[in-house]
């Protein structure tokens, strides 16, 4: 019966069923016939799969990204960073990268982040000679970062389902979030060296200091979420629900020509979308994770492996390059709804530590996003420039490796994510 439940899932996939419903009939023949159950309770776990606090961080956090995004805060972030790095041979690109760590950091979405931030720069970019590949490939992976800076989405899946608490994830993200932008970086500034471009012209002290100025009120919002939940003074989704109200007060004050009512649909338009893609693959998941629990795979494979004369370092490694395939041609959010019901188990027995693992899952799951022939962000961008979704996969790839070795270094570095929860 498992084996059946698996089959049907994964010919629903090969002949273009969408993932939540290829997850919910495996689940649901899973129920009907490995565990009794009536098709009648099938609605009820889907939807029940839904009914969470934390859950609700995230149309929160989408929102408030698409706000930052619509209403025009996210274009004074890119204006100061652009002013100081800019004009520095590789400047543009690690602008690029240092510009998408901190957008991920208000809005946690990458596709929200490449979307916003390769409208901005790519242009400029392509002005000053960089080829069309090295513009792209360094805003498709550099926007991954809003899958492992905090408020990470990635994050507040991964609590939900594994139980750990989410405040302790986005503050074990803070490290691993500036280690992976320095490597890409790293890499832009030397993969931007074979483009020989132009450089922009210097800023002056005068321009520097307006920026940096109009750039205060969107840099106060990762503060004030972060702080606030370190703190205790708010939950993370009650953080989600202040940073709307903070960036709708700011937006009002000092970008009021962008606040408008048409781009308020938009925001809210683009928030619904993506949250009911989220949810929906949700409920799917539900019903396929609560069968495979059921039927004691997890716990099976956790013992067999155990018992299997391996070091937990391979195991690992396996786990990586298991993540790496799928992510081939499954999106991120999939890949952890079916993954982790399987996989956490047999980590947690190896003694690794949950948190640790969560860090290393976001990383991985920011490789996936750039991971050809799905990757998500290549399609964003590649769709929203209408050009060839080959030429953002090229320039991406000096990028994917280089998120391969971050990956790497945090899987057998824990330092990285546990120094600020220890």
């Amino acid at each position: 019966m498992i084996l059946l439940g698996f089959i049907i899932f994964l010919i629903m996939l090969f002949i273009g069923v969408p993932i939540w419903l290829a997850l919910a009939l495996g689940g649901a023949f899973w129920g009907i016939f490995l565990m009794g159950q009536p098709l009648v309770s099938m609605p009820t776990q889907f939807f029940i799969s839904m009914d969470s606090w934390i859950l609700l961080a995230i149309p929160f956090f989408l929102l408030s990204g698409n706000l930052m995004t619509y209403l025009g805060p996210a274009h004074k972030l890119l204006k100061v960073i652009n002013d100081l790095v800019g004009h520095f041979r590789g400047g543009l690109p690690a602008a690029a990268v240092i510009t998408c760590a901190i957008f991920g950091a208000l809005s946690g979405s990458s596709i929200a982040t490449v979307v916003a931030v390769g409208t901005l720069i790519i242009p400029q970019m392509t002005a000053l000679g960089y080829s069309k590949e090295s513009s792209m490939g360094v805003v498709a992976s550099a926007g991954t970062l809003g899958s492992m800076i905090p408020p990470s989405i990635f994050f507040v899946l991964y609590a939900s389902m594994v139980e750990e608490n989410v405040g302790d994830l986005f503050i074990a993200g803070i490290l691993p979030g500036i280690l992976i932008s320095v490597i890409l970086v790293i890499t832009a500034v030397i993969v931007s060296l074979k483009d020989h471009a132009s450089l922009k012209e210097k800023s002056s002290f005068a321009e520097i200091r307006k920026s940096l100025f109009e750039a205060i009120p969107p840099l106060f919002m990762p503060v004030i979420i972060l702080g606030g939940i370190y703190s205790g003074f708010f939950t993370p989704t009650e953080s989600a629900a202040v940073s709307i109200l903070y960036v709708l007060i700011i937006s009002f004050l000092f970008n009021r020509k962008e606040f408008t009512r048409a781009n308020l649909i938009k925001s809210l338009r683009s928030s619904m979308m993506t949250t009911a893609v989220i949810y929906i693959i949700l409920g799917g998941a539900q019903l396929f994770s609560t069968a495979l629990m059921y039927s004691q795979l997890p716990q099976n494979i956790t013992r067999g492996l155990t018992e299997i004369a391996l070091a937990p370092w391979i195991i690992m490694l396996l786990i990586l390059l298991l993540f790496f395939i799928l992510g081939t041609f499954l999106e991120p959010i999939p890949i952890l709804f079916i993954t982790m019901p399987i996989l956490f188990p047999v980590v947690t027995g190896l003694g690794y530590n949950a948190i640790h693992f969560g860090v290393v899952t976001c990383a991985l799951m920011m490789i996936s996003q750039i991971t050809p022939p799905v990757g998500g962000t290549l399609f964003a961008l590649s769709s929203h420039f209408k050009v060839n979704v080959g030429v953002v996969v090229k320039g991406s790839m000096p990028y994917l490796y280089a998120l391969i070795i971050a990956a790497l270094v945090l899987l057998y570095v824990p330092w990285f994510s546990t120094f600020l929860i220890n």
